[in-house]
């Protein structure tokens, strides 16, 4: 690519219609703007000026380029301006990735303040429960839960954690028992969600003796959405365990009843997620800055939900 500071230096030259002169305004030696030309020229394969002693013109090829080269340095200096601005004003666009309940039931709410806020920035939230890749899914930033095994090229920053809740309806229990152990839940329904990911079925995580184990339940019931599973838990078809964000409410209004917490898994990481660049936009700093900022604490509300089951 030719240099952006030869070319430069052409205009410069082309508009006084003289070396020295362009050399004052741009601060060098005539040589030097004399011989930046010259590479110029030899760069092209072509004579952009005439030169004598007493003036500087243009040939029919120095005009041509100094009309192109004038509008995309113009342009040049616009996309400049507007970059380094974006260091003080968050504007442009930002694509949020997050799993779909997660989005649905609180980050939706979250981006509507953010836009509040920062007017100038458009959000896109991507809804799915895949584990995204953010450079191919074009992502700047993603909510995703559980441990994580794949943040090559990627930052992680810590957001919150919640833990996993165990349970079922008062109606469920009235008819099939309230279970005790792991054991006793191959007896019951467990309702279980399917990875839309890689199609296995997602297994109950509970903690056993000071270990964490993790076991496929058995049931009638499958779906590839965690709502609708809550939903069918809600009208007793059976046992699900589920976040606690997606079962607070049901908690403290009586619908579910909490089962075998002293079996629950440890506490489940969330953590927020860009890609590793040189320069992060304002943007998405901004934006994540107000994420950590308004992070959510369900698990310190649970006590006192839990004590009212």
């Amino acid at each position: 690519m030719h240099s952006l500071n030869n070319i430069a230096t052409f205009i410069e030259v082309a508009k006084c219609r003289s070396f020295v002169a362009a050399s004052l305004r741009l601060g060098l030696s005539t040589s030097a703007t004399s011989k930046a030309v010259l590479r110029l020229e030899e760069d092209l394969g072509v004579k952009l000026l005439h030169r004598t002693t007493r003036s500087v013109s243009l040939t029919p090829e120095g005009t041509r380029f100094l009309d192109g080269a004038s509008r995309l340095t113009g342009e040049m200096d616009t996309l400049v301006r507007e970059i380094t601005e974006t260091r003080d004003v968050p504007q442009g666009r930002l694509v949020v990735g997050s799993t779909v309940v997660f989005g649905r039931m609180w980050l939706m709410n979250c981006l509507v303040e953010f836009r509040r806020l920062y007017p100038d920035v458009e959000v896109e939230l991507v809804l799915d429960d895949r584990a995204s890749d953010l450079a191919a899914d074009g992502l700047d930033v993603v909510v995703r839960a559980g441990v994580l095994d794949d943040t090559a090229n990627l930052v992680a920053r810590k957001f919150f954690e919640d833990q996993t809740v165990l349970c079922a309806s008062p109606d469920y229990l009235a008819a099939r028992g309230v279970p005790q152990t792991v054991e006793d839940l191959d007896n019951h329904c467990c309702l279980q969600f399917r990875n839309p990911a890689h199609g296995r079925l997602y297994p109950y995580r509970f903690t056993l003796r000071g270990h964490s184990i993790s076991k496929v339940m058995g049931g009638g019931l499958i779906a590839n959405e965690g709502e609708a599973l809550k939903n069918a838990a809600v009208a007793g078809a059976g046992v699900i365990q589920l976040p606690s964000y997606m079962v607070m409410d049901d908690l403290e209004a009586g619908r579910l009843v909490p089962l075998m917490k002293r079996y629950w898994p440890m506490m489940q990481p969330y953590h927020i997620l860009y890609l590793d660049r040189r320069l992060v936009s304002k943007r998405i700093r901004v934006f994540i800055d107000f994420l950590v900022k308004n992070r959510p604490d369900w698990a310190a509300n649970l006590p006192r939900v839990l004590a009212r089951s």
